[in-house]
Parts: structure tokens; C-alpha cells; sequence
């Protein structure tokens, strides 16, 4: 999901901040690389916020980089199908309500910066 905002308005550090202090008890936050914050719910369940200049994406996602080098060597080992039918069945309606609920919480405390 693509949340625009005003240009360099926001930093990843004031972000984070934000967001461990409303969401700090219901999920685990750290930062990948530099742009990226993730938000775990579990250890496979989480999403990836990543501030850019004009624009904050909230994507659904694996929460850890050992869970996304798994599920990409399954791909590869067992083909395409059978892969993405399990992560369809089980992970990606969990990942999704985790990116509704970050980017619901952003557009909420941060009203003033969005563009519509």
C-alpha cells in the first residue's frame, strides 16, 4: 500500500519511534537496511514499511530474513505452484491485516503530511 506524503518530511527513525510507542505491545519492530522498518506480529508474519522521499509503502511480508530464503528455495526446489498455493492459503490473509492495521495507524497519526 502507497501512502504519499509531503516531500522529506518524515524520517525512518521518527517513524519507527511512532510506531513503537502505539504498536510496541501487539508487534515487534527492527530495522533492515536502510530504508526499511519491519513489523513482526510472529516470526513469519509481519510487514515492511519503508520510507522514501515522497511516499511511505506498507507491503505485507515475511518478517524475517531466514523465513523469505526458505520460502524462496521452496519455489525453486519445488516448483511454483505448489509454494505460492500454500502462501496463499496460509500466510498471505495474516500478512495482509498486519499491513492494513500499520498503514491505518500511519494514515491516522500522520494526517497532516498526507497528500490525497
Amino acid at each position: 500500500m502507497k501512502i504519499k506524503i509531503k516531500e522529506n518530511v518524515l524520517t525512518r527513525d521518527e517513524l519507527k519511534r511512532t510506531l513503537s510507542e502505539k504498536l510496541n505491545d501487539k508487534y515487534n519492530l527492527s530495522y533492515r537496511g536502510k530504508h526499511m522498518i519491519v513489523v513482526a506480529k510472529t516470526k513469519i508474519i509481519g510487514c515492511i514499511v519503508m520510507v522514501r522521499k515522497n511516499s511511505i509503502l506498507v507491503n505485507g511480508n515475511f518478517s524475517t530474513m531466514k523465513a523469505q530464503i526458505i520460502f524462496t528455495l521452496l519455489v525453486v526446489l519445488l516448483g511454483f505452484v505448489i509454494p505460492i498455493l500454500v502462501y496463499f492459503l496460509v500466510f498471505h490473509k495474516k500478512m495482509k491485516v498486519v499491513e492494513k492495521e500499520v498503514a491505518q495507524f500511519i494514515k491516522e497519526n500522520y494526517k497532516e503530511l498526507i497528500i490525497e
